[in-house]
């Protein structure tokens, strides 16, 4: 077996270092925070269909838009009630007037990103109304929903593409938990309806132009080490 000179081992070093370089970039492609975007909706009673806004005798509910990047997995969705609502999944209005409160409510999520959500980016969730108003200030109401998480799994093929300005997702495959909280309202004030977005990651995957890139780089590689093998093969020939 005859050695490999200087000029045969450089092509292939070359190779090594391309491929090298390639493994480690693909590896710090993942990213394990999310990009979230969406909205709500909200309606009071069995059967309902969730609308901008909703009022059930003194009980007024308006929907909210939100967005923002998770860190370390979490993002809170708990923004003060404002007009419009935004950072949070809407707001509770509950007047001073007697009333007693019972019944379902629906809350509707709606993701526009990370995209790609396995079965839709729409979730319904439903709470429970109980409280009463008597006077006042005095009384108030409990919207008590389920505030199990909700495992939602994604493969975003977005490339960058949002509809929040500034904002970018990333192309990838990935999965959160999603909850919502339970909200409490004293007679005469506002509340938010608030959530949690936990372990929430995703796996970034090249992009196509990089992949041709590559795929080219190699190719112009292989072809040169032809040419190379070739030129010393015929120099060979040509002493002998």
């Amino acid at each position: 077996m005859k050695p490999i000179n200087a000029r045969t081992a450089r092509p292939v070093l070359l190779g090594l270092i391309a491929l090298t370089i390639f493994t480690l970039g693909s590896s710090a492609a993942r990213a394990d925070e999310v990009f979230f975007s969406g909205s709500t909706l909200g309606c009071f009673g069995a059967a309902c269909v969730p609308a901008a806004s909703a009022t059930l005798l003194g009980l007024t509910y308006t929907n909210s838009t939100f967005n923002g990047t998770t860190a370390g997995g979490f993002l809170g969705i708990g923004n003060q009630p404002a007009v419009p609502n935004v950072d949070n999944l809407g707001s509770f209005n509950l007047s001073a007037l007697p009333a007693t409160y019972s019944g379902p409510f629906t809350l509707r999520v709606t993701f526009s990103d990370p995209q790609g959500i396995a079965g839709g980016g729409t979730t319904n969730f439903t709470a429970t109304l109980t409280g009463q108003v008597i006077t006042t200030d005095i009384g108030g109401v409990r919207v008590d929903f389920d505030n199990s998480p909700i495992l939602f799994t994604f493969s975003d093929s977005s490339c960058g593409a949002t509809t929040i300005p500034g904002q970018q997702t990333t192309c990838g495959n990935g999965s959160f938990q999603f909850r919502v909280n339970d909200v409490s309202i004293t007679a005469g004030r506002m509340a938010p309806v608030t959530g949690d977005i936990i372990s929430a990651q995703q796996s970034q995957v090249p992009e196509p132009a990089t992949l041709l890139l590559l795929g080219t780089g190699l190719t112009g590689l292989g072809a040169g080490l032809r040419r190379r093998h070739r030129t010393a093969k015929d120099r060979i020939s040509n002493i002998k």
